[in-house]
């Protein structure tokens, strides 16, 4: 399905009835990355995965923008009330910075291996990067989805080539449209101030979800968000890097789902 926010085509897939929940997409993937869940949360929950711009099929604009007005634009454009917002990494982000300006229109939050706008990683941990940014500065966009799989999908602290088919492809493919985006003409706007010095505002009941084998600085954010937002809960998803839903999905979609039908 596709529709036109803010002057540019989006791209969104659309599944069940029900109460509306939707999936936010990390920044190495697009909205595929959800499929494992589609089939458990349709039977109860309307499930919108829409691709963010610059990523799947949908456009970006020729001006900077802002993830925050595309995705209060797409709950307006379809009709909805207040929603679950799940997102992960870049996605969770953008669910974050979401709870904070509209926070009449969501319901419940759920933020896996999440990102936050104004958070520093620490310096002994830059090393992890180097590989990522070397081929990035190269320009060599096969030796950089490598190093990101290797970062994001694999995990640090696990063995290279540590997940295995038919993930590795769907990565490679998911991560190639986002890599060949130009960003730098069209710059996303995000909050401010950054969500990091806000996020005991944060109303909605939050469910935090980490991967144990996840880079340091998102277990680190995982923690920050736990003590910081008022009604916020842990989950740790145990053998599971940057993408726990697509390594351990059954496990993912039951721990989601008690917490959203949880009153």
């Amino acid at each position: 399905m596709q529709t036109i926010i803010n002057g540019a085509r989006i791209n969104y897939e659309r599944s069940g009835a029900g109460f509306p929940v939707i999936f936010l997409h990390a920044g190495i993937a697009d909205s595929r990355m959800w499929e494992p869940q589609v089939p458990a949360f349709a039977k109860q929950f309307d499930v919108i995965r829409p691709d963010l711009r610059g990523f799947g099929k949908s456009e970006l604009p020729p001006d900077p923008w802002s993830p925050v007005e595309d995705l209060l634009a797409l709950i307006d454009d379809l009709g909805l009330k207040p929603v679950h917002l799940i997102g992960c990494s870049m996605g969770g982000a953008l669910a974050i910075d979401f709870a904070l300006e509209h926070p009449e229109r969501l319901s419940k939050l759920v933020l896996v291996g999440s990102a936050i706008h104004g958070f520093s990683g620490r310096p002994e941990h830059a090393h992890l990067y180097a590989e990522s940014a070397a081929a990035r500065k190269s320009g060599d966009l096969d030796a950089l989805k490598e190093a990101l799989m290797y970062l994001t999908l694999d995990g640090p602290a696990r063995p290279r080539g540590y997940v295995a088919e038919p993930l590795r492809t769907l990565f490679l493919d998911m991560n190639k449209r986002q890599l060949s985006a130009d960003f730098e003409k069209a710059p996303p706007r995000w909050s401010e101030p950054p969500a990091a010095t806000r996020l005991n505002e944060i109303t909605a009941p939050t469910l935090v979800m980490i991967g144990d084998r996840d880079l340091p600085n998102v277990l680190e954010v995982a923690d920050l968000l736990v003590e910081s937002i008022p009604d916020a809960r842990k989950a740790v998803i145990n053998d599971a890097a940057h993408l726990p839903n697509l390594e351990h999905p059954e496990e993912f979609n039951r721990l989601v789902l008690d917490f959203l039908q949880a009153d």
